[in-house]
């Protein structure tokens, strides 16, 4: 095969030309071996086919990908066809029911003519990361190695976001509780202790929490619709670009909070541009996923314009360096794997130092956090303990009288 490629020599200069390959991955330890970092590359003979998406019905879990990728690389390198796997792997019932028919649907498509990336971006459940891994795979004709990344990619995401909820997990309880006391004290302490005395407070909290009484035992079948599908709504706008800016604005407000953000960002954006320029995506297709995927708008702003400097020539540590958004030593990692040909194992290293650096501050926010909350707590539960026994000392008193 012949490939178009563009790329930067070990001087810095922008260089363009063809070259004579087996695979995309041949092409490119060609063009690494002449010095050249390649920034694209394509098939002369053919482009690259687009699909548009479907809309996307459901997410699948990252658990169900990764079992997924792991099984699917193991069948290929045993030399069973690709279609007859994803068949297989259909009717296992590890995997949820909705990903199961989406292989089934994937299947069916792939025996009537489209490839393995077409028939997952017509499902429209998988993101453009695994799908350009997966057109990457096929054309260098290694998707048994490109599955294994893929899994390997995920699962770092996947362990990642557990570790955090799992520091998290604490914290939650402690509010969790709070609104369950509230609930306790408005639906059945409080209205006995009213029973006893014939008088209702129309004033202060104790009146506040006499409403949600009413409303959690007379009007539940108002009260949950409003609650679910305010919760609903708000789920839907946080996803939108107008609800992460609202987030990026509160986070920023708080320092800790912005440092964890912007370490998370540098973590997610590394990986995946080192999974992807692995996978033999070119560096700007890859940047500009890469961006997307650390889910903060300031971070893709800033990373697009990285992405216009290396399409203009300029070095990715150089650009990089421009943003001020990673410490000298990332800058000069970075470098190093330019002129050595090996990026994608020094991002790799970078997001793995990043891993470690967001579950250290994610520890020491957690020990700041949570003794701020049952103190929180405590103090609220006293106040609305103090309200009522107040309140039932004053009922005594005209009671008495």
């Amino acid at each position: 095969m012949n490939f178009r490629y563009s790329g930067i020599d070990r001087t810095g200069k922008k260089v363009k030309g063809q070259i004579s390959a087996e695979s995309v991955k041949q092409a490119i330890e060609k063009l690494r071996s002449q010095g050249i970092m390649v920034t694209e590359l394509q098939p002369i003979e053919s482009t690259v086919r687009q699909t548009g998406p479907k809309k996307v019905v459901f997410q699948p879990r990252l658990k169900d990908i990764v079992l997924f990728a792991r099984q699917l690389e193991t069948m290929i390198s045993a030399g069973i066809r690709l279609a007859d796997a994803i068949v297989t792997l259909s009717e296992q019932e590890i995997f949820s029911k909705k990903f199961r028919n989406a292989l089934k649907e994937i299947a069916a498509e792939m025996k009537g003519g489209k490839s393995f990336s077409e028939a997952l971006q017509s499902q429209g459940i998988f993101d453009q990361i695994f799908i350009n891994m997966v057109r990457a795979g096929e054309e260098g004709g290694v998707l048994d190695v490109t599955m294994k990344k893929v899994a390997n990619y995920y699962e770092s995401v996947n362990r990642l976001r557990e570790q955090v909820k799992s520091s998290m997990a604490y914290p939650m309880f402690i509010l969790g509780f709070a609104v369950v006391v509230v609930v306790v004290i408005s639906v059945f302490i409080l209205p006995r202790l009213i029973s006893v005395f014939g008088t209702t407070p129309t004033g202060g909290i104790l009146a506040f929490l006499m409403l949600l009484n009413r409303l959690f035992t007379q009007r539940w079948y108002v009260v949950v619709p409003i609650v679910a599908g305010i919760g609903a709504a708000l789920r839907v706008f946080f996803q939108t670009v107008y609800g992460k800016q609202v987030i990026d604005f509160f986070s920023n407000l708080v320092p800790p909070i912005r440092k964890l953000r912007q370490k998370m960002a540098n973590e997610r954006f590394t990986r995946t541009l080192g999974v992807l320029v692995s996978s033999g995506v070119s560096l700007p297709s890859a940047l500009e996923m890469a961006a997307k995927a650390s889910n903060n708008l300031k971070f893709i702003e800033i990373i697009s314009k990285v992405n216009e400097q290396v399409k203009a020539g300029s070095s990715l540590k150089e650009a990089l360096k421009r943003t001020g958004l990673f410490p000298q030593m990332i800058y000069e990692m970075v470098g190093t794997g330019e002129e050595t040909g090996r990026l994608d194992l020094v991002l790799e290293k970078v997001a793995d130092f990043y891993e470690e650096e967001i579950l250290t501050d994610t520890k020491k926010l957690v020990s700041l956090v949570e003794p701020m909350l049952i103190a929180f707590v405590g103090v609220f539960i006293a106040f609305i303990a103090f309200t009522m026994y107040s309140t039932i000392f004053s009922m005594q008193s005209q009671f008495g009288r």
